[in-house]
């Protein structure tokens, strides 16, 4: 018989799952790239959730060209859903901003911001930005590319995990249309890496800009932000006045 007297150990309290952090990478990486920035985000105390898209990191072995667009909105909500989390910034790293959007559709009462690390973004009125950067397809598959690791980033050990890890994206994940409206009470936030070279992102830079009611950053790096920024884009994330020290964490 329960003793009534004794708190249950599930759901989680409210602590547990109110501001959480969920991290959605971007097209050929897996969950494993966020590891340069989890130190940093927790030491918030805030809880932290970087989503394994399916056929990438935690779950390559489903790497298929049938995998799709919908699928990877369903891995985020999945994981809203199964922690029960409310109240969250969600952080999308490139391709991540187009799942991050979509599923916006359905996680719209509990997501309270929107940060855009790079990334795709509904800016364009519907519009994405070119994707010549793009490999060729091969067999329904993107091979691995455009942004290789900077070794002066990621050091020679880093750059070998890095390429060990990445893996194709199923082309039909980056073709499919992603654009929605953001319900209005979601705040929004755009973080530009400026050191990529026509970078295929200046576009949606540009027009978050120009946005009143986006908030803007600019580092000064590559596509890796979370690699070579991480207290930066802790401070940016967590977006409470909360900004990590400058003594790495270890």
């Amino acid at each position: 018989m329960t003793d009534p007297a004794v708190p249950s150990p599930l759901p989680p309290p409210l602590a547990r799952r109110a501001r959480a952090v969920v991290l959605v990478h971007g097209a050929w990486v897996g969950e494993w790239c966020w590891a340069p920035l989890l130190p940093w985000l927790e030491r918030s105390g805030r809880p932290v959730h970087a989503v394994s898209l399916t056929g990438h990191g935690a779950r390559r072995h489903q790497s298929a060209p049938t995998v799709t667009l919908d699928d990877h909105v369903a891995d985020l909500v999945g994981v809203f859903d199964a922690h029960g989390l409310v109240d969250a910034t969600v952080v999308a790293h490139s391709y991540g901003g187009r799942v991050a959007t979509k599923a916006c559709q359905e996680l719209a009462d509990r997501v309270d911001r929107i940060v855009y690390l790079d990334a795709h973004a509904p800016l364009l009125d519907g519009a994405a930005a070119p994707s010549s950067h793009l490999p060729a397809v091969v067999d329904g598959m993107v091979p691995v590319g455009p942004f290789p690791p900077d070794p002066a980033v990621f050091g020679p050990d880093g750059v070998t995990w890095f390429l060990e890890r990445a893996v194709p994206q199923s082309a039909s994940t980056l073709s499919a249309p992603f654009h929605a409206d953001l319900p209005d009470a979601i705040e929004r936030c755009y973080v530009f890496a400026t050191g990529v070279p026509e970078s295929p992102f200046t576009r949606y830079a540009e027009a978050a800009a120009a946005r009143p009611d986006w908030e803007y950053h600019e580092l000064p790096g590559d596509h890796w932000l979370m690699a070579s920024h991480p207290r930066e884009i802790a401070a940016i994330a967590l977006g409470d006045g909360h900004v990590p020290s400058d003594e790495a964490p270890t």
